[in-house]
């Protein structure tokens, strides 16, 4: 039987000091091995957490759910961005930097008719997307949990999608093909604000690249989401996107306004490293700070130049390629 304060030493595996005012004390023996105390053991935490980050974002799900929130492809190593072509669905006049036809006059604006084809092509920026974080021995050898790490991958993710997607933004707010237009920024209850945002957003539709909503993804601030899921309860149905009737993508950073994307074009194209993986995971040792340096990085480039041909002359002989407005951003003032 044990006697009050007698020493007991260690076992193999672990010996605990519980007090019911300060917590508890773990201690372990030199020969614990790390499969038997993983829940105390850094480098088994990065492994463990590198692993499952790299089994989703270069799984099936990851593609899958990128793919539902914005126009995508992903490309083998060492090949191009695809571009696309598609007929434009309705009349427009575009203009442009002032083109001299064979007669010398000066033509600014022309007429792009429906059936006109656009294609697509790359911008002159790729963005290349990297999170790097650090994790200190000291804040886990008090020990972690599976809900912790599992709580830690998820706001990596969406940290991830809201940062990347804001600088996708940032490009998209000085492209040639990105049309901007100024609107009121609604006020008042989050049903209310909801309601004026769906109104703006459908007013402004390309209707050659689209006739409803649901032909775009709508690139929103993050600062707009709360608002937005309150609406959605409010109207009682399951989310967002049910209740704008178009796939919604939020970013953080910077407030570029609002954005429509036009489902029929791929937006981004990511690139595959010569072992088909699109995210590269890299965890590195850093003993002189005694943690672990993690990056997570991806290259991506944005598809994002619509051009089209319109006439210069009456006739139709000379042609002149120009920007196509294809992608819509919505400044709220």
């Amino acid at each position: 039987m044990k006697q009050p304060n007698q020493y007991v030493q260690p076992s193999t595996y672990s010996t605990a000091l519980t007090d019911s005012q300060n917590g508890s004390i773990r201690f372990n023996t030199a020969d614990v091995r790390v499969e038997t105390q993983a829940a105390t053991d850094v480098s088994v935490y990065v492994e463990a957490l590198t692993e499952a980050l790299d089994d989703y974002l270069n799984g099936d799900e990851w593609r899958q759910a990128a793919i539902e929130h914005t126009p995508c492809e992903f490309r083998p190593a060492g090949s191009e961005a695809t571009g696309q072509q598609i007929i434009t669905m309705a009349d427009r006049s575009v203009t442009f930097d002032p083109r001299k036809n064979w007669d010398n006059q000066t033509v600014s604006k022309g007429e792009v008719l429906a059936g006109s084809v656009i294609f697509t092509e790359p911008t002159d920026t790729a963005l290349v997307i990297s999170k790097r974080f650090t994790i200190l021995d000291h804040n886990l050898m008090a020990g972690f949990t599976e809900g912790s790490m599992h709580q830690t991958g998820e706001k990596l993710l969406r940290d991830i999608e809201h940062d990347a997607a804001g600088k996708i933004a940032g490009i998209l707010s000085s492209a040639p093909s990105t049309e901007s237009v100024s609107e009121t920024k609604p006020t008042g209850k989050p049903v209310e604000v909801a309601e004026d945002l769906i109104d703006i957003l459908t007013m402004n539709i390309n209707q050659t690249v689209g006739s409803s909503l649901s032909d775009f993804v709508v690139l929103l601030p993050v600062s707009l989401l709360a608002v937005l899921e309150r609406a959605a309860q409010r109207a009682g149905v399951e989310d967002i996107e049910s209740l704008i009737g178009a796939s919604v993508q939020p970013y953080s950073g910077t407030d570029y306004g609002l954005f429509l994307l036009p489902k029929m074009f791929t937006s981004l194209s990511y690139r595959e490293g010569g072992n088909g993986d699109i995210w590269k995971i890299q965890a590195t040792r850093n003993g002189g700070h005694q943690c672990w340096d993690v990056e997570i990085m991806t290259v991506v480039d944005i598809v994002a130049n619509g051009k089209v041909k319109v006439k210069l002359t009456a006739d139709g002989l000379q042609t002149q390629t120009v920007a196509f407005p294809m992608i819509t951003n919505i400044k709220l003032t």
